[in-house]
Order: structure tokens, then C-alpha cells, then sequence
């Protein structure tokens, strides 16, 4: 199947206020909390947010992002464990990632579990941090990053300079899929791509000619609505899972400049993407951050913002998802499983 005939099946994008309205038809929607962690003395001064939850032997556990209040600049990334009182602490014997940003895990891949994050580093000339993904590999611990003289070890692959949004899913076959988010000329704000590679070690050189050949083929049609003069919606994926008939189940995010056309606003999202047509299907909103109570956003720049963490799976058709919310804190909320329905 051609991409004409994909884009016959798939007529555009509903864009987020059409997907906002499917989800405001419900008639109660559940509310989310906000949680709490503690990562050092002056937790008042930190914002623990972007969490990426890891199951191990049934006991879930968090990859958060943790930073000054005021401030990107040093950002870590630690493990929590819940405890008792529903209160997450450190882990102490794994260890502190430095200028790092958004973990991720990408499950089992090649036999070994795949983790990632955006490494952030200072750009000559630039005000801004710059930024790209890397993946790291861990037989299991993730305690085998630190060598043996509690050095971190380095990735196994670097992303391409500016691009996040780099998830990866081994499917059945055997090949893995690669999910892009390319930016600029190439992909705008940000849109989701994806190509398929045979093992690992391909990953890195095909990042880097991916992004030399920038085929907007490539790109999954029908996601974020294109408008004639700019400002496009833009997003990324968080989580990957496959599915019994080969297709893939996508948690994302969508964003947008949205209702007023000043602040950013991000909305987490669900999606089947099947990997043989490159078509996509059931596209949602599945939470907003009026769900949640009310917190001052890091940046006045910033509206309404919930980041899809990750899901886990309660049983009985319920998910729960984690979130970071307004760039400052972490959430949680239990909902139906967007993929059942």
C-alpha cells in the first residue's frame, strides 16, 4: 500500500479541540493527584516531574527528572520506590544521572532492557541548552550504568543533535521499531516518524542518515493538524507496547498553542499504529490537566500542561497513567484502558 492510498483511509488530523470534545462527552471524568516525593533536604526548592515508571517482580518504580524550581539547568534524573505511607523515595544504590532530562524505558530489546533520556549540554553562542537522546542497556540493574569505580558508563548510542522523542519496540518479527520526532525544516515543531532497523547496533548510523535524508514519507500522516500559516500542532511518543496482531500501541503527547494562542499546551495521547501501512488508528485524548488540582506552572509560557509518563496496568480494564504536570511536579490517575475500547 502507497502513502496515497494510506492518506485515502486516513482523511487529517481531528486536531486537539475536536479530540478534547470526544473526551468532555464523558459523563465523569476521573481526578488525578499530585505525588510526593523526597530527593534531598530542600525538596521545596525542587521540582520532581517527567516520571517513566519501571515494573520489576510485580513492585513499580519511577525515573523522574529532578531540578531547582527556578531552573532547567542541572537537571538529574533519580529512581523512586514507593513506600507505606504512598510516598516515593530515592533509591539509594543506583545511581545519580547528571544533565540529563525525560527518562524513558523501552522494555527488553536484543535480550537486554533499554533505557534513555535527554542529555542536555551548553551550545556556544546559545542561551538555551542544547539537547539530544541517548539509550543505555543494563542486563538487570539498572545499577550496571555505574562501572566499577561508580563511574557512569557511557550510551551505547547518541541520538542526533535536538531530537527527543526517540522510542524504541522490538515486534514479534524480530526487527525493531524506531519512532522519531524531527524537528525544523524536516518536521516543524515536532512530528513523529518511524523506520525499522535489525538490531541495535544499527540504531546510531541510521539516526544520523535518517536526519540527513529527511524523507517526509517517513513521517506518520494524520496526527497533529497542519495549518496553512505555520503554528502547526506538534507532539511526540512516550511509550510503546505491541499488540497480539502486530500493530503497536503509542502513548503520546500532543501539543499545541491552544485556546488563546499564547501559552503552551500539552494533552497526553493514545494511538494503534500499525507498522506495515504506516496508518494509524482510534487517536485520543485520554486526560487533561483540569483533571488534576491546580499548580503553578515552572514558566509563564506554559498553559495547561500534562506529559505522558507511562502506563501501568491495574487489571479489570483499568491503567494508570503517570504524568508529569506544569513542568514542576508528578501525577497520577486511574483510568479506563485507552486500548480496550
Amino acid at each position: 500500500m502507497d502513502k496515497n492510498e494510506i492518506d485515502k483511509m486516513n482523511p487529517g488530523a481531528p486536531g486537539i479541540q475536536k479530540l478534547l470534545a470526544i473526551l468532555n462527552k464523558e459523563i465523569a471524568l476521573p481526578k488525578g493527584r499530585i505525588l510526593t516525593f523526597h530527593a534531598g533536604e530542600n525538596m521545596d526548592d525542587l521540582s520532581v516531574y517527567n516520571p517513566s515508571p519501571i515494573e520489576v517482580d510485580g513492585e513499580t518504580f519511577l525515573l523522574a527528572r529532578v531540578e531547582k524550581k527556578s531552573s532547567e539547568n542541572g537537571s538529574i534524573v533519580l529512581l523512586f520506590a514507593k513506600n507505606e505511607y504512598d510516598e516515593w523515595y530515592v533509591v539509594e544504590d543506583v545511581p545519580a544521572l547528571h544533565n540529563i532530562q525525560d527518562p524513558f524505558y523501552c522494555g527488553v530489546i536484543d535480550g537486554l532492557h533499554v533505557i534513555g533520556w535527554v542529555q542536555t549540554h551548553e551550545e556556544v553562542g546559545f542561551s538555551h541548552l542544547a539537547y539530544r537522546t541517548v539509550f543505555y542497556r543494563f542486563e538487570n540493574s539498572i545499577s550496571e550504568l555505574n562501572d566499577e569505580a561508580s563511574h557512569s558508563i557511557p550510551p551505547f548510542v547518541v541520538g542526533p543533535e535536538n531530537m527527543k522523542g526517540i522510542r524504541l519496540i522490538q515486534r514479534a518479527n524480530g526487527r525493531i521499531g524506531v519512532f522519531t520526532r524531527p524537528q525544523g525544516t524536516f518536521g516543524g515543531r515536532g512530528k513523529v516518524g518511524y523506520f525499522e532497523i535489525e538490531n541495535l547496533d544499527q540504531l546510531e548510523k541510521s539516526l544520523v542518515e535518517y536526519v540527513k535524508i529527511a524523507d517526509p514519507h517517513t513521517l506518520i500522516a494524520n496526527l497533529f493538524m497542519e495549518r496553512p500559516k505555520g503554528e502547526d500542532e506538534w507532539g511526540g511518543v512516550n511509550e510503546l507496547r505491541n499488540r497480539p496482531d502486530g500493530r503497536i500501541n503509542v502513548l503520546g503527547h500532543i501539543a499545541d498553542f491552544e485556546p488563546y494562542g499564547i501559552k503552551k499546551s500539552y494533552y497526553p495521547i493514545t494511538f494503534i499504529f500499525d507498522p506495515e501501512t504506516g496508518s494509524i488508528c482510534d487517536l485520543k485524548i485520554i486526560t487533561t490537566a483540569g483533571q488534576f488540582p491546580l499548580v503553578e506552572t515552572k514558566k509563564p509560557d506554559l498553559g495547561e500542561v500534562l506529559y505522558s509518563g507511562g502506563l501501568v496496568y491495574l487489571g479489570n480494564g483499568k491503567v494508570r497513567l503517570y504524568v508529569g504536570i506544569g513542568d514542576i511536579e508528578t501525577g497520577s490517575i486511574d483510568i479506563e484502558d485507552p486500548f480496550l475500547k
